[in-house]
């Protein structure tokens, strides 16, 4: 829509491969060029990996994961709310409706610690001093199988879970808790709400599958509204290439890029590192489809819990997703 004042812009695309090491190699060949930012990893521990390589002039590090709490001040940034809030929410959904045994399933990679700590930190606010955690399995990124510590989940009287890893990992998570009978509340990653992955795994899963979603779910908003028109273009944008039932994992590239962008409108083409971030850094009020951004709460995210919903899929029909609670 117009580029950089007129400037086309061009996205130069390097594939991490989902390893870290081919991360770290991809992110040092850029640095020889001094960009002013860089967008990615989609990855804790890829994204953590770059974030390493940040001197103190930069350049900027967006990342299009939530999962990791970058230093105030810095030049990283991390997409979405924190994970402590995508945990948060969960807690406070079914701490309202009498649960407070919960079990937690993680895998053993940088994504499964930093979510199993974001939500033992949402577990120490003070309103939810009532909930416990009863148990925590964990397991391989490439194991193929966790029936074991699904029947140790199911012994653990745990009322409700929380299934964090993703995609395929989230699959074998599935398949252990449905192999040994395990039949309560599955909260688990937004990421894992993709029409194409539940479909999937509809065999398998819960009866009730629930998650912490961003604000773009909810379309039916009053034109007054200031995310109106933000996610409206996002749905719009996406349906020219085809894709009608955007995920998070959309949005959560998206909002960096639209937020750089719109910086480099305000700057020019020939921005520097450091004027980048201190534009961000001086956002308040910014709408984008993840929620309206703040980066004075100087958590590096910008967003927070006002900006999420709690989802639910329809056993039925896997993929169709019910907005059942909103901040």
């Amino acid at each position: 829509t117009g580029g950089i004042s007129g400037t086309p812009l061009h996205l130069q695309v390097g594939d991490d491969q989902s390893s870290p090491a081919v991360a770290v190699q991809l992110m040092t060949q850029i640095l020889q060029s001094h960009p002013a930012v860089v967008l990615g990893s989609s990855i804790a521990a890829q994204a953590q990996a770059m974030a390493a390589l940040v001197g103190k002039d930069g350049p900027v590090l967006y990342a299009l994961t939530p999962n990791m709490n970058p230093v105030p001040g810095s030049y990283v940034f991390a997409t979405s709310a924190p994970t402590v809030d995508l945990s948060g929410v969960g807690v406070t959904y079914y701490r309202m409706r009498g649960i407070t045994r919960i079990g937690v399933i993680v895998t053993t990679d940088a994504s499964g610690q930093n979510n199993l700590e974001s939500l033992q930190s949402a577990l120490k606010l003070p309103e939810n001093k009532t909930v416990k955690i009863v148990d925590i399995e964990t397991f391989g990124i490439t194991d193929v199988s966790m029936t074991a510590q699904a029947s140790k989940m199911k012994a653990s009287g745990a009322q409700m879970i929380y299934a964090l890893p993703n995609g395929t990992a989230f699959g074998t998570a599935l398949h252990g808790l449905s192999d040994v009978g395990v039949d309560v509340p599955v909260y688990t990653s937004a990421a894992n709400f993709s029409p194409i992955l539940l479909d999937r795994f509809k065999s398998i899963l819960p009866k009730e599958l629930t998650c912490s979603g961003a604000s773009f779910f909810n379309r039916d908003r009053p034109n007054s509204d200031p995310q109106k028109k933000p996610i409206e273009d996002f749905y719009a944008a996406l349906a020219l290439d085809g894709i009608t039932a955007p995920t998070v994992s959309h949005a959560f590239a998206w909002d960096p890029a639209l937020i750089v962008v719109s910086a480099l409108r305000t700057l020019g083409t020939n921005a520097t590192a450091t004027q980048i971030h201190d534009s961000i850094e001086k956002l308040r009020k910014f709408a984008g489809v993840g929620g309206i951004y703040d980066f004075g709460s100087n958590n590096q995210h910008g967003a927070g819990e006002s900006g999420l919903l709690v989802l639910r899929n329809d056993p039925e029909h896997p993929g169709k997703i019910t907005i059942v609670s909103k901040q």
